[in-house]
Order: structure tokens, then sequence, then C-alpha cells
């Protein structure tokens, strides 16, 4: 009788090692469809960044700096108060061009960007603006 015991046992085992398979496939699809969800979540909020909702002006090409063919980028330094507003504004990297210059800065005084945790820290964003030509501007014909 021990050992019809034993076999039993031994069934046991067998139907019990048979399942692990199918245990081990189940736990695997399940952590990857996990990891998965946490790839398409979107990532944390960088506080460098601005709010795109509502969006942010555009800075406007002064017309004379078109018509000069004046272009290239600003790289602007941002210090923002706790709920996303400007406070002060420096000009890191210049365009070369103050019109383009004058343009970002009084452009981005405008924004708003991410809030911030108001414990005393001070954050400061570099921004870019590039102003950029894309097509040249319509030639009044003289009869």
């Amino acid at each position: 009788m021990q050992n019809a015991r034993v076999a039993s046992d031994h069934n046991f085992d067998n139907s019990f090692m048979n399942l692990l398979p199918s245990l081990a496939r189940i736990l695997l699809a399940g952590a990857t469809l996990a990891l998965l969800a946490a790839c398409a979540a979107n990532p944390p909020a960088d506080p460098g960044e601005w709010k795109p909702n509502p969006p942010n002006p555009n800075a406007p090409y002064p017309a004379e700096s078109r018509t000069n063919g004046e272009q290239g980028m600003v790289m602007l330094r941002v210090r923002t108060t706790p709920a996303g507003k400007p406070a002060a504004i420096e000009v890191q990297k210049s365009s070369g061009y103050p019109r383009l210059d004058r343009s970002a800065v009084e452009t981005v005084w405008k924004w708003q960007f991410k809030p911030t945790p108001d414990d005393g820290t001070v954050v400061w964003r570099e921004v870019p603006i590039r102003f950029f030509i894309t097509s040249l501007p319509q030639q009044q014909k003289l009869d």
C-alpha cells in the first residue's frame, strides 16, 4: 500500500510540473502587458517644459528682419514662479540680431509654463526660440 501512495504522490508531482510551463507563460504575458502599459503612459513632466494647452504664442518674425534675411536662434533663460509665470528672462545666447532677440523676450513674457512645487526652489528653464525664413517675402511688381 505504501508503494501505491508513492506512485500517487509521483503523479501529483508530474501534474504540477506539467502546469508550471503554462503558469510561467501566463505570468510572463502579464508582466509583458504591464511593461507595455508603463511604456505607453505619458512620461513624467519635465519642469523645463512649457504647458502645451493652451498653446503658447509663437514669437512674431519682425518684418524688417525678414526683409533683411536675418535669422537664427535665441536661447533664453527663464525663471518662473511656482504658478508657471515668467519672473525673469535673460538672453543666454543671442541670435546676433537685436530685433529677433527682443521679439523672443517679449513673447516669452506672455507664456505659461508648467507649475512647479511651491517649496522655495527657484526654477530656471532654457527656452530656444528659432527664427528661420522658409520662404522669401513677395516682391511687389512695378509697372
